[in-house]
């Protein structure tokens, strides 16, 4: 102890016992939830022979849709040669309904082909999306396809070599959709879509 001048000793001085600052305290935990998140599906490649089908499908859409868009194009020479047609037919007919009949019968029968292809092409996409009742709705739906194209084709279709475009188009188009309704149908492409009703 150090002495002082008048002989006292003089106590040593204690140093303040002070810590480092405290820490903030740690952030609440969030509550317990009852509901977890939905897992998240794996996307499931198609296999093949449904691959194919889509390809087949996807290649009928179009051909259907050149058929409607040529005849459309051409459709002075499908006007003059239906109204040879029908006056044949009614040769008393007044020549503007025979006009009106010739727009009717021609523009009809596009029309026709380019709903078959729509109920087609909705039918595909939402089968792929893995539902299986679509399948089922191919089938009459391929059916009306084959009557509107034996239909449309006097129609849409000119005679001789000019129409040699058109009637491969109708053809491959009709072809194509059946192949690719029957892909559908395969055990494998039967597999894949029952699998997504289960997922």
């Amino acid at each position: 102890m150090a002495q002082q001048a008048d002989g006292s000793r003089q106590s040593p001085s204690t140093p303040s016992v002070s810590g480092p600052p405290a820490s903030p305290p740690p952030p609440q935990r969030p509550g317990i939830s009852l509901s977890s998140p939905p897992p998240i599906a794996a996307a499931v490649k198609p296999p093949g022979p449904a691959r194919w089908s889509r390809a087949l499908w996807l290649a009928s859409f179009v051909a259907g849709i050149a058929v409607v868009v040529t005849g459309f194009l051409g459709r002075e020479s499908h006007f003059e040669r239906l109204k040879g047609l029908i006056q044949s037919m009614v040769p008393d007919g007044d020549t503007k309904a025979i006009e009106g009949a010739t727009a009717v019968v021609f523009l009809g029968s596009l029309a026709m082909i380019a709903l078959v292809v729509a109920m087609e092409a909705v039918l595909v996409a939402v089968l792929f999306k893995r539902r299986t009742w679509p399948r089922w709705a191919l089938a009459p739906t391929v059916l009306l396809h084959a009557v509107v194209t034996v239909i449309t084709a006097d129609y849409v279709v000119a005679p001789g070599a000019d129409g040699a475009l058109a009637t491969g188009l109708l053809a491959a188009q009709f072809v194509l959709a059946a192949a690719g309704l029957i892909l559908l149908f395969l055990p494998t492409t039967t597999a894949w879509l029952l699998s997504g009703r289960r997922a």
